[in-house]
């Protein structure tokens, strides 16, 4: 490996770092604002529980469906067991059966559990909260478990008469099959009642921690919105402060995700806005996130009848794009004019092709670094024999810069031709590592935050997801982390192999630090990967090392060039052709 190479290669190596500490998203701190929005009156709870306050006067014409009797429903369907509560129309609970938490145990999507997720919330005219999970529904449901599968559906009814020609109906349509709910809202008799005439429908609670690595995981949570062809994002990372977006117009989606999970809100018809509030206890990780979509009601109406689409699920990409929203976007994939076209039009696709007729992820982690070795593998061979000439040559180029230590525009000149008449390009080593470094900032990404490989082992890793650590310290060594990945370090010994039998055009002292110090920044750099991005550059590299061994053995002396030290004192070679035609 030459100069330029270890050069382009230290670069590529800050350039990680570098990136490293731009992967969180935007921070946006609440900001002071000058007038009180609908919302945040909403949201406002009386602090002083010694303080009674007459029923009537919290609910206005409300104060007689805020008390009763809860009714717990339960939806099993093939995907997840869902609990809704008559006491606010509610979603209680949604438990996942094909999904494990990191303790391989079932887990709850919703936090939230007391009060419930799902929720509508306005001001009346008189000024009164309303948040429908004070108020109690009545059901016409004959059963209180319904099971449902395949592509059987159930609609679950919920009725609340307000007053004389007033009321509001929610509708539950479950599917046996989905993960997606169809949510309806139909307000009867509320024209020029509501403050703003609008409402919100909203899920409160964010999505709980499904990972051990709570740290990790929590870096990934935030809340979402799609407005206007844009991707808004709130992430709530610093402890005891207030984060809050707010836009008007019109979205096709807002949601909350943890790592590998999302809970959406998808209108069908037109939103007014969005809003999006979150925040992080001391101590705590956890990162509580409300989102909601703002809703118009027309004052011309006696009647509004919404409709709405909930996805509540894993953050497999597939699946999530067939909701054809844009929800997919809410996937963080890296740079959108770079690493995400990767990963969705050459990583995920590929997976997706090859799990059709091979199970096992770690099995398709290999067959794709061999297709990508396959494919980049005619940039390879010009590279590698690019650089074995650029070494047959270095006992030239030492004699030339030499003899023209003096005379750097000659010597410029005199390289330029070598190069030109040997056919080698000086930085042609760095070119396939340049070329791949998109590739490998999408598979992180995809390997750090795909579903497909959580849980899933190869070998002695247990999840492809995650590092796989075969001994905990307990404590976090600078730089290493605090476990021993094996991966790494096989990967770490065919990167340091890979630099023994490649060509190189230096044999100083930098040179022999760098065949050792390349191999341990990729380890520590590998370290606290995923698996499943270890075992991919593991099998890059033996297969790079099996591509130069063959590179090595079949180039012949035919194939170094053959070019003069300098040109002839005597005249141009345009002169000494001429003369030669004379004579």
């Amino acid at each position: 490996m030459d100069r330029n190479s270890v050069t382009g290669l230290a670069i590529i190596a800050v350039i990680m770092m570098v990136w490293l500490q731009f992967m969180s998203p935007e921070k946006k701190p609440l900001l002071p604002e000058k007038g009180a929005k609908t919302e945040q009156v909403a949201r406002q709870v009386p602090q002083d529980p010694a303080v009674s306050v007459p029923v009537v006067d919290n609910f206005g014409v409300f104060a007689s469906s805020s008390a009763g009797k809860e009714q717990l429903l339960r939806v099993d369907n093939d995907l997840f067991r869902a609990t809704l509560s008559s006491k606010g129309a509610t979603l209680k609970s949604l438990v996942l059966k094909k999904h494990l938490d990191g303790d391989r145990q079932t887990f709850d999507l919703v936090s939230n559990g007391k009060n419930g997720a799902l929720s509508l919330l306005f001001l009346t005219r008189e000024g009164k909260k309303i948040d429908t999970r004070d108020l109690y529904f009545s059901t016409i449901a004959l059963d209180t478990l319904h099971t449902i599968s395949g592509k059987e559906s159930y609609a679950l009814r919920f009725h609340l008469d307000v007053a004389p020609q007033q009321a509001i109906d929610i509708t539950y349509h479950f599917t046996g099959d989905s993960y997606k709910v169809d949510y309806d809202v139909k307000l009867t008799g509320f024209a020029s009642e509501l403050a703003g005439n609008e409402y919100q429908l909203q899920w409160d609670g964010g999505v709980p921690f499904s990972e051990k690595n709570r740290e990790d995981e929590a870096q990934s949570a935030l809340a979402s919105a799609f407005l206007g062809g844009s991707l808004v994002k709130l992430d709530a990372s610093k402890e005891n402060q207030s984060y809050r977006e707010e836009q008007s117009g019109e979205a096709q989606w807002v949601a909350v995700r943890n790592k590998y999970f999302v809970a959406s809100l998808i209108p069908h018809g037109r939103s007014a806005g969005i809003y999006l509030d979150g925040k992080r206890k001391a101590g705590n990780n956890f990162e509580n996130y409300l989102v909601a979509l703002k809703m118009g009601v027309p004052s011309t109406n006696a009647v509004v009848d919404d409709r709405f689409s909930l996805y509540l699920g894993p953050l497999d990409y597939n699946i999530v794009k067939a909701q054809k929203v844009g929800l997919e976007k809410i996937m963080d994939f890296g740079w959108d004019w770079l690493t995400r076209p990767f990963a969705e039009y050459i990583i995920l696709p590929v997976f997706s092709w090859m799990n059709g007729f091979v199970s096992n992820y770690g099995l398709i982690i290999i067959i794709f670094a061999f297709l990508i070795k396959l494919v980049t593998y005619p940039l390879s061979m010009a590279s590698t024999k690019s650089m074995k000439k650029m070494s047959a040559l270095q006992p030239m180029l030492k004699e030339l810069q030499e003899k023209y230590k003096d005379n750097p525009a000659k010597l410029q000149s005199e390289l330029g031709r070598i190069y030109k008449e040997a056919g080698v390009n000086p930085i042609g080593g760095c070119l396939p590592v340049v070329l791949q470094m998109p590739l490998l900032f999408a598979m992180f990404y995809v390997f750090r935050s795909s579903i497909q490989l959580r849980q899933h082992g190869f070998l002695w890793a247990k999840d492809l997801s995650v590092p796989d650590s075969i001994f905990d310290f307990g404590f976090a060594i600078p730089m290493y982390g605090s476990h021993i990945a094996v991966f790494p370090i096989l990967m770490a010994v065919t990167v340091y192999l890979q630099q023994k039998i490649t060509p190189t055009t230096q044999s100083n002292e930098q040179m022999k630090v760098m065949m050792y110090m390349f191999p341990a920044m990729m380890l520590l750099f590998f370290n606290n990967m995923p698996a499943g991005l270890g075992l991919y550059y593991l099998m890059f590299n033996i297969f790079s090392v099996a591509q130069q061994f063959y590179i090595n053995k079949t180039t012949t002396a035919a194939d170094m060039p053959n070019v003069t030290l300098s040109q002839p004192s005597s005249g141009s070679p345009r002169k000494q052709k001429k003369g030669g035609a004379k004579k």
